[in-house]
């Protein structure tokens, strides 16, 4: 029987000593980082004066693979949620597919409370076949459709949120939502919602997670091609759902989905000046 020469058996065991521990190295960082829900964990700082604001970026931290900035406060009775974004896609995605806004008191990413805020699609799909109008007809084909983000809020402003919580799902008739932007500032949710409506008590609380979502789905059109009534079928008899029109595609837009949850921890301070 031959052996391994001592030249080379040392290399060999050296190679599956440091492949072992690289593995060993690889499984206890694989084990102590974070995914998802509990990779961030920020303070909800608590404010006598829910009006409380400063034009910094002091609190915010990003919802996950995304340039959207979170920031939460409270008082006794309700969270304070601020959302911004200055990132012109991300702007425009959120505008197009509306945003939803969940509050979990498990400090989970139950959907369950939370607010819709609706999108300004169909707005922006009328301004947009204007624009086209004008191309045709004054054959000006370098003409670009223009994203008027102020006229997109006001837009979504305009139209009422819809708010899930303990009383079930109806339209926001208390002001619970507020948008605004600015050039300087960008895009800006402003959104209260108050621990009864979550079924808790703030003084039985010391955490809770917020999700932020905005994609695609949220927005779509109907399907002009479905009728309860005598419409096309197919050959199983159901209503036969026609091409989405080449308005009718986000994709055609450069949309990018918006989806990430935070955990907030409940304290006293505000930011550090």
């Amino acid at each position: 029987m031959r052996f391994l020469k001592k030249s080379i058996l040392n290399p060999v065991i050296s190679f599956r000593s440091i492949s072992f521990w690289a593995m060993g190295l690889l499984l206890v960082i694989s084990s102590c980082s974070s995914t998802g829900l509990s990779m961030l964990t920020k303070k909800s700082y608590h404010v006598d004066d829910p009006s409380w604001q400063e034009d910094t970026l002091k609190g915010y931290v990003f919802v996950p693979n995304s340039r959207v900035l979170v920031r939460t406060m409270h008082d006794e009775d309700s969270i304070f949620i601020e959302i911004r974004t200055r990132d012109s896609l991300t702007m425009r995605s959120i505008l197009t597919n509306g945003l939803s806004v969940w509050i979990d008191p498990q400090a989970k990413q139950n959907e369950k409370y939370g607010i819709n805020v609706p999108a300004a699609r169909a707005e922006m799909m009328r301004r947009q076949e204007e624009a086209l109008q004008i191309m045709r007809d004054e054959g000006d084909t370098l003409r670009h459709f223009r994203f008027d983000y102020a006229s997109w809020t006001q837009t979504v402003s305009e139209n009422r949120a819809v708010i899930t919580d303990n009383r079930g799902t109806r339209f926001d008739e208390s002001g619970q939502v507020s948008i605004s932007y600015t050039n300087q500032v960008g895009l800006v949710y402003n959104i209260r919602f108050g621990f009864s409506q979550a079924e808790t008590d703030k003084d039985k609380v010391d955490k809770f997670s917020v999700g932020v979502v905005s994609e695609r789905h949220q927005a779509q059109m109907p399907n002009t091609g479905q009728s309860q009534m005598g419409g096309p079928t197919d050959m199983y008899g159901r209503p036969r759902q026609q091409p989405a029109s080449r308005q009718q595609r986000p994709e055609r837009l450069g949309l990018i989905p918006v989806k990430g949850w935070i955990v907030f921890t409940l304290t006293d301070d505000k930011p550090a000046s």
